[in-house]
């Protein structure tokens, strides 16, 4: 048994497991894919305390050696189900069960898709959902990207240090993104805004071809990379009636829920602001307390 189970491995969950372990307390963090949750896919962060400008694998890998070389046990693996009796006992996807006294939800987002023709076809095939981890597929050739905030504009700069073109698709005439951001994005030669419009559908053969926009043009690209936003990945925890409507944890300012020793930090939990340094908070402040619920 484990003092303290994490699920998941972004940000706020390795900053949980580090003061968790820092507790003197045992822990584990469970976490299907790579370390580092949404950041580990972001090609630069430049707003994060300490460092200017660090690639986000790096920051992400930073957290996780930390976390390890602490003593977190890491398990690469998925959970599946949470429940919670005396104990709670963590549904590995492999049918192996973990049991912990105290349990922080660190799930995250995952991406919102367009849900048009063609979108299932291409995925893997053309459609992406990382830059950072797809683009190098792409290299000489042209793109789209489709979404109007900073991970769209942020993803299409890096791109567009890659591929011939990057056409980038927005339903508004107004970027949500930050100012430098969109600056240093207008004044690339090889970067086409597309704005007041949208992705109708994809056609392709064994790959993605081509792009047919509502306003009937047409882009001839071999990806297409969308960044339109996320929803909470909160089905691990479906069963324990802590989920809102909308799929977010309500939880106090100690990042407590409803029920004795079940914490949530970060993307997963009702906020305003979701950032790198807000989700590390969040892991701070929920392992404290949960440390103190173990004693």
């Amino acid at each position: 048994m484990f003092d303290c189970v994490i699920v998941g491995g972004g940000p706020a969950g390795l900053s949980a497991s580090i003061y968790v372990r820092r507790s003197n307390l045992n822990v584990a963090i469970i976490e299907g894919n790579m370390p580092g949750g949404q950041m580990a896919n972001t090609a630069v962060v430049e707003n994060y305390p300490g460092y200017e400008s660090i690639a986000g694998a790096d920051l992400a890998m930073k957290m996780y050696m930390h976390a390890i070389n602490l003593g977190v046990e890491y398990i690469a693996e998925y959970a599946t189900d949470i429940k919670k009796e005396e104990y709670f006992t963590i549904t590995l996807a492999n049918g192996e069960t973990v049991t912990a006294r105290t349990v922080i939800i660190a799930t995250g987002m995952k991406h919102r898709k367009l849900h048009v023709p063609g979108e299932e076809e291409f995925t893997g095939k053309g459609v992406s959902w990382c830059a950072i981890c797809d683009g190098n597929l792409y290299r000489g050739k042209d793109v789209a990207v489709v979404g109007g905030g900073n991970s769209a504009v942020e993803e299409s700069i890096y791109l567009a240090g890659i591929v011939n073109k990057v056409y980038l698709i927005h339903r508004r005439d107004e970027f949500r993104c930050d100012k430098l951001v969109l600056e240093r994005l207008k004044r690339l030669s090889n970067v086409e805004l597309i704005l007041n419009d949208e992705v109708k559908e994809l056609v392709g053969g064994d790959s993605l071809e081509k792009i047919i926009l509502k306003s009937g043009k047409e882009l001839i690209v071999s990806g297409l990379f969308e960044y339109i936003g996320f929803l909470p990945s909160s089905e691990v925890i479906s069963t324990l009636n802590i989920v809102s409507s909308d799929g977010f944890i309500e939880v106090d300012e100690n990042c407590k829920t409803k029920i004795e020793g079940l914490y949530a930090v970060g993307d997963i939990v009702r906020k305003n602001v979701r950032q790198i340094v807000t989700a590390v908070s969040d892991g701070a402040i929920a392992a404290l307390h949960a440390a103190k619920c173990c004693r």
